[in-house]
């Protein structure tokens, strides 16, 4: 007759509690493992301890995996709600509100004069915030309108007629009068009268 088997088998004797009195510190550590995923079972052959007691432990010091699962998405949804915070703190937009804060337009908003002496202002607060790229973009936004503000001046110098243009220009608008004149007379039929304001050599006059 064979011998019936015992239906638990014992552990081996190294792997059994060993009921140690353990300390604080040693119990933490133990938790922390629980906490991140480690069986009761596994805990106790390492750390030969009852898994009644690690159970316990983790019950009365709120360590169980529901617990640290709580605090784990508690922790990760206020990591990423800080995330996001930040993106938008550094969005184009968000950095232009803090660069642009505070600064007044002192004139009219189409003169590129004053365009230029605030494009240069907020590239030095964006230099001394560290924000290379749009301090270097301001830079040259400012660069362009301060050529903007200098063009008409330019344009006056390069484009005002000489004195000889000057006296035909004169001359072609003292004569305006005499060619409306004639025209009218001519519209009217009035020939004679038209005829009057043209000089033998065909000019008006």
């Amino acid at each position: 007759m064979s011998q019936r088997p015992d239906a638990t088998p014992q552990p081996p004797a190294a792997d059994r509690p060993a009921h140690y009195r353990l300390s604080t510190a040693t119990w933490e550590l133990i938790l922390e493992e629980y906490r991140e995923g480690a069986t009761a079972p596994f805990l106790s052959r390492k750390w030969r301890v009852s898994v009644h007691a690690i159970r316990k432990r983790a019950t009365k010091h709120g360590a169980t995996k529901r617990d640290w699962g709580d605090a784990q998405a508690i922790s990760q949804a206020l990591a990423r709600e800080a995330e996001l915070e930040e993106a938008r703190r550094n969005t184009p937009e968000a950095v232009a509100a803090r660069l642009f804060a505070g600064i007044e337009m002192d004139g009219d908003e189409d003169d590129p004069a004053m365009l230029a002496r605030t494009a240069t202002l907020v590239s030095g607060r964006a230099m001394k915030g560290r924000l290379w790229a749009e301090a270097k973009a301001l830079a040259g936004l400012a660069e362009a309108y301060a050529r903007l503000a200098a063009q008409p001046a330019m344009t006056d110098d390069l484009y005002r007629p000489s004195p000889q243009d000057q006296a035909a220009v004169d001359y072609l608008m003292s004569c305006l009068p005499r060619y409306e004149a004639m025209e009218a007379a001519v519209i009217a039929g009035d020939w004679a009268l038209a005829a009057e304001h043209v000089h033998p050599n065909g000019a008006v006059g």
